[in-house]
């Protein structure tokens, strides 16, 4: 019961952790860059969802009587309060250095919470794969947004970087969008090799993973054995100890008879 309870705690964990990263992605990108009204709005909804997640957790702690300044601003959707409570627009200056803050406070919550998934987390070849495919993920959509636009006409807003970045990362390529820069077509070459590099330690790391489960199920069958077989021959000495008894017991009434 413990063990289920531990895993779903470090569940919601990961879960929590992911969500403040891609919280603090997005802010970063809407400050600093241009993006479509839709995806704005999708922003904001996702940091209103993730800001009320960690302020749950901010009144949970409150219970215990512990103030922690930082959860308490990283839990407030300063666009969601500003766009549809105040009637502010998502591109107003007041945002930026509000968000700015919130950034910093998400990211320091980042290094808490991993250093608290860590201690039960073991370190594996997936664990790297997954996070260099995200990480290229991540910065090479701003790197070749920022040394393609406004000379690529078909890098208009970071959308269309982040969908040529991932259908590079993933190689499908469709084509759509090509790189007219000499820093962008090196771009495109690292975030080729780093989807290489991605795929291999994500497969090692699947066939690791299979292989030592293999093996776990083989030690638990042979230990199963061993286990009956102990057992077993505990069954042989408890026979054989009756067997003398009842040996002794015979000798005893022969004895007894012989006497009469």
């Amino acid at each position: 019961m413990e063990k289920i309870q531990e895993k779903f705690s470090l569940f919601l964990q990961v879960i929590i952790l992911t969500l403040i990263i891609l919280d603090g992605f997005l802010l970063l990108i809407s400050i600093f860059l241009p993006l479509k009204h839709a995806t704005f709005s999708d922003i904001i909804i996702f940091d209103f969802v993730t800001s009320i997640i960690l302020a749950i957790g901010y009144l949970f702690r409150l219970k215990h009587r512990v103030i922690n300044w930082n959860a308490l601003i990283v839990s407030i959707p300063f666009y969601f309060i500003g766009v549809y409570g105040l009637g502010l627009e998502p591109a107003s200056l007041v945002f930026k250095p509000l968000n700015l803050l919130k950034v910093f406070g998400l990211f320091f919550a980042v290094k808490e919470l991993a250093a608290s998934v860590n201690k039960f987390v073991k370190k594996s070849r997936l664990t790297y794969g997954l996070s260099l495919f995200i990480s290229s993920l991540l910065l090479f959509t701003i790197i070749f947004f920022l040394v393609e636009f406004p000379v690529n006409p078909a890098v208009n807003t970071y959308e269309d970087s982040l969908w040529y970045v991932l259908q590079t990362l993933t190689t499908v390529g469709y084509g759509d969008i090509i790189p007219v820069t000499v820093l962008g077509r090196l771009t495109g070459v690292i975030v080729m090799l780093s989807a290489i590099v991605a795929t291999s330690l994500i497969t090692a790391s699947a066939t690791s993973t299979l292989i030592e489960k293999f093996r776990e199920e083989q030690d638990k069958i042979l230990e199963e054995r061993r286990y009956q077989l102990e057992k077993f021959e505990e069954k042989i000495d408890e026979f054989q100890k009756r067997l003398e008894r009842i040996e002794e017991y015979d000798r005893e009434l022969i004895e007894m008879l012989k006497r009469k």
